[in-house]
């Protein structure tokens, strides 16, 4: 492994926002549980190790309290502090800043090299106590903000990275260069040739098979695989009547016939249209569909023969928010390989732009791996489908036209029936921007593009009724659907 920083996630928040940081600054960092012991931390040899914890004034639990005294060079924020300093055997104690600006002052320490006193606002500090060997880094008026040990690479900050934030960044950097002592060697090239070097190294002379879903996370792992293994690798891609418009056919043309990749296409939407007839719960609807698809693959799996490994389009955010996309059934001994594991989705988006995957691949929404059977309330029919479907292409095509996709995170669109009329229909449309911290805000789109949505929704769809716009924000990815 080449030299790269640790995230122990105590918060998914501020975890993603220090890695990100981190990880434009070209230093390699991967997140990993904060309960993560000290031999599974050693095995993966990292040059520092980094506690994203939180700001609610409560002490993560979960570290383990040999990890210390291990020699890895360790930089402790937030509430992970607390945390650091009670293994140390210091004592911490209520809250004594809360949400308030303060002026801080910095102690030398290579920790600190081109940061400057100045204001921040300090969302939660608490009383500590430092024991012996273990001095005062950084005060705010006579509270200790942040310590380090004298004699340990261990320091620690009672505070979190923000959003453009210079001091943060000089603070991480410090971290990762002068302290830990990383290169700069992460962009995409060299993602792209550590990735295709270990699949080369797991599947080794054998073959792999890859499940692609249609989304862009499945695509650039196969397309990843393939640059590894030519024809060695299979992929299955289970089209499920599910979709949006076109999104099968696209799918194709591209990944199997200008991309050269051997896709076995199952075409199943009689399949998917049964197993949800009369299923109105969401949570029965991702049963029937994950079961059936499991099912598919098995059947499909079963026809091509023995294979090495399994590759999964797994992101950094499926496994955050435990998300996970189906796989082939296999043995316990084939090697699960996921190689964008550790990327954001932007981040992915960057690789697929590296790979050479059109742009209007690379710009797809996301998408939920149940499909539009999620983004219908109520029974899942071939004609609430194609309604859905309609309306939702109307919707992306406008916003596109006007500009206003450029700034959104996600947006789509929802479809319910009227109240006390079953054979009416509201459509519901719903189009969010995003901060770091993963909370959504309902985007302020211009009048004269949603009403013109709107028209071109009740003239092509008559039987939508209604067409509405959902106003509501988000605290996380997951709760932008409706489902």
């Amino acid at each position: 492994m080449r030299d790269m920083v640790l995230v122990l996630n105590y918060d998914d928040s501020a975890s993603r926002a220090v890695t990100r940081k981190l990880r434009s600054e070209r230093v390699f960092c991967k997140i990993v549980p904060g309960n993560t012991t000290l031999e599974e931390i050693q095995a993966q040899e990292p040059l520092g190790l980094l506690l994203a914890g939180g700001v609610a004034g409560v002490t993560p639990a979960g570290l383990d309290g040999r990890i210390p005294s291990s020699g890895i060079p360790m930089l402790a924020l937030g509430d992970a502090a607390a945390s650091l300093l009670e293994c140390l055997g210091g004592e911490v104690g209520e809250p004594v800043l809360q949400g308030a600006v303060m002026e801080l002052k910095y102690q030398e320490s290579p920790l600190l090299r081109e940061v400057e006193n100045g204001e921040r606002l300090l969302q939660c500090v608490r009383e500590m106590r430092l024991p012996p060997q273990v001095r005062p880094l950084c005060h705010a008026q006579e509270t200790v903000v942040g310590f380090a040990h004298e004699s340990l690479p261990l320091y620690a900050m009672q505070f979190q990275v923000e959003q453009n934030d210079p001091e943060s960044s000089a603070i991480l950097r410090n971290f990762a260069f002068n302290i830990c002592g990383c290169a700069a060697w992460w962009d995409e090239d060299a993602f792209v040739s550590r990735a295709v070097e270990e699949i080369r190294r797991l599947v080794k002379d054998g073959r792999a098979v890859c499940t692609m879903t249609g989304g862009l996370d499945s695509g650039v792992s196969a397309m990843l695989a393939h640059k590894a293994l030519g024809n060695r690798l299979k992929c299955i891609f289970v089209d499920t009547g599910l979709l949006r418009e076109r999104e099968a056919q696209d799918f194709l043309a591209y990944y199997r016939d200008e991309a050269g990749m051997d896709i076995t296409c199952v075409s199943a939407e009689e399949r998917f249209l049964d197993a949800l007839r009369g299923v109105t719960d969401p949570e029965e609807k991702r049963t029937a569909i994950n079961g059936l698809i499991r099912r598919i693959l098995q059947e499909t799996e079963a026809g091509l023969g023995g294979f090495n490994a399994l590759i999964r389009g797994t992101s950094c955010n499926d496994v955050m928010f435990g998300n996970r996309p189906a796989a082939p059934a296999a043995g316990a001994d084939v090697p699960l390989i996921e190689p964008v594991r550790d990327l954001f989705k932007e981040e992915i988006r960057s690789v697929a732009d590296f790979l050479g995957i059109p742009q209007d691949i690379i710009a797809r929404q996301p998408f939920p791996a149940s499909g539009l059977a999620l983004r219908i309330i109520g029974e899942v029919t071939q004609e609430r489908l194609r309604i859905l479907r309609e309306a939702d292409a109307i919707f992306r095509s406008e916003l596109a036209r006007s500009g206003a996709a450029k700034r959104l995170w996600q947006f789509f669109a929802v479809l319910l029936p009227l109240p006390g009329n079953e054979k009416e229909n509201v459509l519901c449309l719903r189009a969010v921007y995003t901060s770091e911290r993963s909370q959504t805000y309902a985007a302020r789109l211009p009048y004269d593009v949603m009403e013109n949505v709107a028209e071109l929704i009740r003239r092509d769809l008559p039987n939508v009724s209604r067409v509405v716009y959902d106003l509501t924000s988000s605290e996380n990815f997951s709760s932008i659907e409706w489902q």
